[in-house]
This record gives structure tokens, sequence and C-alpha cells, in this order.
């Protein structure tokens, strides 16, 4: 296996990566340990939007990883670096009631927020919620933005509307583009490697999905490497988008930059 050189950091996914259907994939546990201790920035990344990044990393720590809370990199935690980086105070929320502790910092308001930021509510979804999102956008020039844009999910083993669909309603009613987070979008691994603090030529992505990890990390300029595991298919070869690298799993990753 050819080595790839000057790895300074790593952008991990989570599931499907070190573990699938919440079963741990063997030998993820010890590359994260050995990673570490080669000095290796990590961030370990997932598009989960309706809980805290404390309760991600409890349920990393039960598994057995030894990972820290900051190394855990998500669609909320890249809003808030995106506020930040431009100045926002004032936001208005239309998500999970779990995640609004991860805001306690900026101001929570209805009148003029200078950002909506709109994540997955379910059936809590309704005409006012909606109405009032559209005339802070339109009305307010407020700045919308989408923890992903998702068009259905699996609920109770039956398809339901996810948030995407609510997001272009608000678009095209207010005309406007929202700001989107969360994986396969650029913006998302912009502020990944940002946070890293680190050139995306000594950066590499471990991913499974073609679309969301790979896709959307070669996009940002990033070495892409998809391991078989999780989402990967075998029509994943045919895809007009390749990584850079296949491995079996995360536990080839090692050989793979030279450890």
């Amino acid at each position: 296996m050819t080595k790839i050189k000057k790895i300074q950091a790593l952008l991990i996914d989570l599931e499907g990566v070190l573990y699938s259907d919440n079963k741990l994939i063997s030998g993820s546990i010890e590359v994260v340990k050995e990673l570490k201790k080669q000095g290796l920035k990590l961030r370990f990344l997932t598009n989960t939007t309706t809980t805290t990044r404390k309760n991600i990393l409890e349920k990393l720590l039960n598994f057995g990883f030894d990972i820290e809370e900051n190394e855990i990199f998500t669609p909320i935690i890249a809003t808030k670096n995106y506020l930040r980086d431009n100045a926002v105070k004032k936001i208005s929320l239309v998500t999970n009631i779990e995640i609004i502790e991860e805001f306690k910092e900026y101001e929570i308001t209805q009148k003029n927020p200078d950002a909506v930021i709109m994540g997955d509510i379910y059936k809590n979804f309704n005409w006012e919620i909606l109405d009032r999102v559209f005339k802070l956008v339109y009305l307010n020039n407020a700045a919308l933005i989408a923890l992903h844009q998702n068009k259905y999910c699996i609920r109770d083993n039956k398809v339901s509307l996810d948030l995407g669909p609510f997001i272009k309603a608000i678009e095209y009613a207010s005309n406007k583009k929202s700001i989107l987070m969360g994986k396969p979008e650029k913006n998302f691994f912009d502020l990944a490697v940002k946070d890293l603090d680190i050139n995306n030529e000594n950066i590499l992505m471990i991913g499974d999905d073609i679309t969301s990890d790979i896709e959307g990390s070669i996009n940002a300029n990033l070495k892409a490497i998809q391991v078989k595991t999780g989402k990967f298919q075998e029509n994943d070869h045919k895809n007009s988008i390749q990584p850079y690298k296949r491995i079996e799993s995360i536990a080839d990753l090692p050989k793979l930059v030279g450890l």
C-alpha cells in the first residue's frame, strides 16, 4: 500500500467509519488511539443536528473511544463558528429544544435577529412558524441558516418529510438563498479545516458515503479516503466521483499514513 506523507490532521466521519448501526467497526478504537499517540490533530464529523455535542461525546466514550468534546464537529458547531466569524450576535432558533443550550452565548430573539437558524423540529412545523421565519428573512433581512437540507428521512419505519422542503419553501417565498451547513456542503468542510488551523494539503478526510463524505470533501480541496464499511456500495467504483484511495476499513488507515 502506497503511503501518504505529510499528513498532520484527519477529518473522520463517525457513523459508518468508527461504528455502524451502533456496533463498533473492528479496530476503530485502537486506530484513534494510535493517531492521537502520533500527534495528529483530529476532528470527528457527523451530520447529527438533533442532539448536543456532549451527548455525542457520551456515546463515543461509552464505546471506549479516547475523544475530547472539542474534537467533535457537527453542523451546529459549524454554524456557531460561522456566526462567530461573521460577528452575528442576535439569532432566532427554529430547532430541537435539546440543542438550544449550544447557542446560550447568543441573544436569542424574535425581534430583528441577524440570522434565523433552522433545524429539524419534526411534527412541530406549522404555518405560524414558517410564516414567522419568512417574515424575518424577507422583511427583516435576516440570514437563513439551514443545519441541513435533507428532503426526507425514515421515522418509525416510515418515510417522512425532513427539513429540506421547509427550507426550500422559505427560499422560494423570500427569493433568498439559505446558508447550508452539514455534509456535503463546502461550507461545512471549510469550517472544519479552519477549526483545525492546518492547510488542506496536510489533511485527510476519511468517510464511507460517496456523496456526503467523499464528493463533499473533494469539493473542499481535500484528499478523500473511502472505507468499505457503512454506506459504501460496490457501485461506488463506477461513480463519476472517486476517492484518492479506498481501504477495507479504518483498521487499514495507520499503514496508509505511514504509522
